[in-house]
């Protein structure tokens, strides 16, 4: 396991959120495709930021309206995502050693870390999750 290339454990492509969208397409994705981590990306698609479903709560928590929804889309639009995201985030490359994705991730306690290529553009996402499913698969095989 010691060869292992991040490129075999992420996920790719990576869902991402645009630096100047609407702070309710956080939310939207974040409830939408069952995710807790978002880079965020330029125009360019290169990797400007970060924004976890922590900062979400942190910032606006959850309430339930008359229409049952969880967040109201407005109050959500009041936030601006380049100041509540963390700004270039610690990034790797799927060329990198997976073991030394894990050893930053524990030692840092990051949720994930964002892949990019040579332009910074991103080409995945390795989250926690990702990490135990491939421990628990190389494990109890």
């Amino acid at each position: 396991m010691k060869d292992v290339k991040i490129r075999e454990v992420m996920k790719s492509p990576a869902i991402t959120v645009f630096e100047r969208d609407p702070f309710r397409m956080v939310e939207e994705k974040f409830r939408q495709k069952g995710i807790r981590h978002l880079p965020v990306v330029d125009e360019n698609g290169s990797l400007v930021g970060l924004v976890t479903q922590r900062d979400l709560f942190r910032i606006a928590p959850p309430k339930i309206t008359e229409e049952g929804s969880v967040y109201d889309p407005a109050a959500l639009d009041t936030v601006i995502l380049r100041y509540v995201m963390k700004k270039d985030p610690l990034a790797l490359k799927p060329e990198d050693l997976f073991s030394e994705a894990v050893r930053t991730m524990a030692e840092h306690k990051y949720g994930c870390i964002p892949i990019v290529d040579d332009r910074r553009k991103v080409v995945g996402i390795l989250t926690e999750t990702d990490v135990l499913k491939f421990a628990a698969k190389h494990l109890f095989a």
